[in-house]
């Protein structure tokens, strides 16, 4: 089933397939050119596995990984409480799932070989993991030319670049959900489900994407020999779970994590809001609108085109936003990204919008003008973070978007106070904290929490208008006061 025949090669025109392997080596060699990237994310366990497993053949860090790993990483990270807890024998292991990892240990040991900075590895096992996935799909799923150029322009333009060069799985788990929803699409439900597994490992609520395509399947006719495969599948989505469980003696460590946000919220439905779906698309610092707009208008003009004629349309719609909701159970919402650019718990819309525009394109002159118009427009968009050298430090300043309007309308920007602490104060802290938003000296805008109202009146004068907020707890709420000034 996952073969291809070669004629599909032969009859597909050639220019999207070789546009798409000039740019994969032209950006490989971009980033050996390039110095390695800063650390960033969880680099010190997705990096850690590999140093543990090319020194002594397992995955624990021991006290001679860390003195080495320390060299390059900061010692700090070996102390955090959210990396690297005891398991049950005593020693020390990643909180992580180790499948990427173990996909960078053979990368890294070819540039040790090669004498190349070993920092390197996660931007080119992403880039050979992304266009792979392009590659796969052009070949397997898109037989229509203007399809194939419709879905290398929207791809390469899109926000996922950023990924690239992001020391983390994220370009992991949305690669194959690329692939996964292709093989949807085709009826390959198997397949499909398979691959969502697969990229739940390091994005969990991904397994909702798992869950909804089975369910598709299950109730379809002739569908009971998916029982087998199903139970194959769900075995396979829960494999991090069942390491955690021989590791750990728990399904999941997250939920026994001492850090701020996890002891204040916890992990469940009760951190879900329709404010954070809005700010999914729309938040002017994480939402995926801003930093690809056409895509997502030509995404919805496609979905509303396809939706009364096509069940799985529907479906899919159904599947992303639940897999949207079930991203904000998590108990920290401002989760960075990789500078500028979508929220973690909003990027993985952006393969089921590329796949509806490729699914609704037509060879038509208005298509082309649209396409035309994504190139310049992206252009432009992926310039402000740096092409495929994104600029991490973005994640804790303010979108030139968010910037403007703070600048000029304070008073219509208010998002989960979480992303305007984190942006304003520049950290990115584990607890609430207060945060003023000043122009010049001049206070445009606050987050105050009870316990530093005074401080603030110090700082900016009374506030304009009476709170409205409940403060049960000074330490934790708070609320926004707008200075007209």
């Amino acid at each position: 089933m996952l073969r291809y025949d070669i004629r599909n090669i032969l009859s597909m025109k050639l220019l999207p397939l070789a546009l798409t392997l000039l740019l994969a080596g032209l950006i490989f060699g971009a980033f050996i050119a390039h110095i390695p990237p800063e650390p960033a994310g969880d680099i010190a366990e997705y990096f850690g596995i590999t140093e543990s497993i090319m020194r002594h053949g397992a995955i624990n860090l021991t006290p001679e990984d860390q003195a080495s790993l320390s060299k390059t990483l900061h010692p700090v990270y070996f102390t955090n409480p959210g990396y690297y807890i005891r398991g049950t024998d005593g020693n020390r292991y990643p909180v992580h799932f180790i499948a990427y990892s173990l996909l960078l240990v053979p990368v890294r040991w070819l540039l040790w070989q090669a004498a190349i900075p070993e920092f390197h590895l996660f931007s080119l096992v992403n880039t050979l993991l992304f266009f792979g996935a392009l590659t796969y799909t052009l070949l397997r799923f898109i037989k229509v030319p203007s399809r194939q150029t419709v879905f290398v322009i929207l791809t390469v333009t899109s926000p996922l670049l950023f990924f690239l060069w992001w020391p983390g799985p994220d370009i992991f788990s949305l690669s194959l959900l690329l692939v996964s929803l292709f093989w949807f699409y085709e009826g390959g439900i198997v397949p499909a489900a398979a691959l969502a597994a697969i990229a739940s490992w390091h994005s969990q609520p991904l397994i909702v994407v798992t869950a909804g395509m089975l369910l598709y399947g299950g109730l379809e006719k002739h569908r009971k020999h998916l029982f087998l495969s199903a139970t194959a599948i769900l075995t396979l989505a829960g494999l991090p779970y069942l390491y955690n469980l021989a590791i750990f003696n728990t399904l999941t460590p997250w939920t026994l994590l001492t850090d701020g946000w996890t002891m204040l919220n916890g992990f469940g439905l009760q951190n879900i809001s329709m404010q954070k779906f809005t700010e999914q698309f729309f938040d002017l610092n994480i939402g995926v609108f801003w930093y690809a707009p056409l895509l997502v208008t030509g995404a919805l003009i496609s979905i509303v085109s396809l939706f009364r004629s096509d069940r799985k349309i529907r479906w899919l719609i159904a599947i992303g936003i639940a897999m949207l909701f079930a991203y904000q159970t998590n108990p920290a919402w401002h989760y960075g990204t990789s500078g500028f650019g979508p929220g973690r718990h909003a990027i993985a819309v952006i393969p089921f919008f590329i796949a509806a525009v490729v699914w609704n394109a037509k060879p038509r002159p208005v298509w082309t003008g649209f396409m035309i118009a994504v190139v310049v427009s992206q252009l432009y968009i992926l310039s402000l973070n740096g092409y495929i050298f994104p600029q991490f430090r973005n994640t804790l300043v303010h979108s030139p978007q968010a910037t403007f309007i703070l600048n000029r309308w304070p008073a219509l920007y208010n998002p989960t106070p979480e992303i305007f602490v984190d942006r304003t104060n520049h950290t990115d802290l584990d607890r609430p904290s207060s945060a003023i938003y000043a122009v010049n000296g001049v206070c445009k805008k606050a987050y105050v929490l009870g316990r530093d109202i005074d401080s603030v009146i110090q700082t900016c004068g009374q506030f304009p208008t009476v709170p409205a907020a409940s403060i049960l707890n000074p330490d934790t709420d708070g609320f926004y006061v707008t200075y007209a000034r």
